[in-house]
């Protein structure tokens, strides 16, 4: 699987000379041969409605910098993007605009995309990838349970090997004893020290299940939201934690 490029971009509707547009330009040249060799995928709020784009032509719109769309149009051209929204993405009274678009550096990199409605002023835009992680697989490993350790036991058993060790013969190389301690030693940790193996599946250790129930309520809130309307609703939403 070739590596993923993933780039979230916002312009200020203010940035009337595409400043903004040509710092995201030096951002793509610094990646070099990778934006050829890479999966590249782009995304953001523009504020450009003024780019038609079925046929690449900025249309002269009141309010709007053709500054800034003529620039984002070369930078299309200059890294071979391809952009694939072609539906509103925000309604501003009578007006439908796209705002939020979806750049890709291949044509078979996006499977699916869909517009949807949102609480907020800009639709949501999703996007099914044609691509598939490869996950290293995590072998299972020995983690050591010290404290459910029988101490008593592995005392006694030091005790009787110190006592044993003193009484063997003296003349015995440095390595010799060595392995001989170190034997020991691993043995009574077998006996007496128990193990457990870790699991093999993904997961995150600090995310707990107090997290969990929390992200599933904010996801409980925000359909209630959706569908009712009602301010309140949306009150009780905005105030979950944004990390859900």
């Amino acid at each position: 699987m070739k590596p993923i490029v993933t780039c979230n971009f916002y312009r200020a509707p203010h940035d009337s000379q595409g400043t903004q547009i040509e710092e995201l330009d030096i951002s793509l040249s610094k990646l070099g041969n990778k934006i050829n060799t890479h999966n590249v995928i782009i995304t953001g709020d523009f504020n450009l409605p003024n780019i038609n784009w079925e046929n690449h032509h900025v249309t002269p719109s009141s309010g709007y910098s053709t500054v800034a769309a003529n620039k984002l149009l070369s930078l299309v051209e200059e890294h071979g993007l391809i952009q694939h929204v072609n539906e509103p993405t925000s309604k501003q009274g009578n007006a439908n605009n796209i705002l939020d678009l979806v750049f890709t550096n291949r044509p078979g990199l996006l499977k699916k995309l869909n517009v949807v409605d949102c609480i907020a002023d800009h639709n949501t835009v999703i996007i099914d990838v044609s691509i598939s992680p490869k996950r290293k697989h995590r072998p299972k490993r020995k983690t050591i349970i010290r404290n459910k350790a029988d101490h008593l036991n592995i005392q006694k058993s030091l005790d009787d090997f110190t006592h044993e060790y003193f009484s063997l013969n003296q003349n015995m190389t440095v390595n010799d004893k060595w392995n001989l301690v170190s034997t020991k030693i691993i043995n009574i940790m077998k006996h007496y020290v128990p193990v457990r193996l870790t699991t093999s599946r993904y997961n995150l250790p600090w995310f707990n299940k107090d997290l969990t129930k929390m992200c599933k309520r904010k996801k409980r809130l925000y359909k209630k939201a959706k569908i009712s309307r009602n301010p309140e609703h949306q009150e009780r939403h905005a105030q979950t934690p944004s990390f859900c």
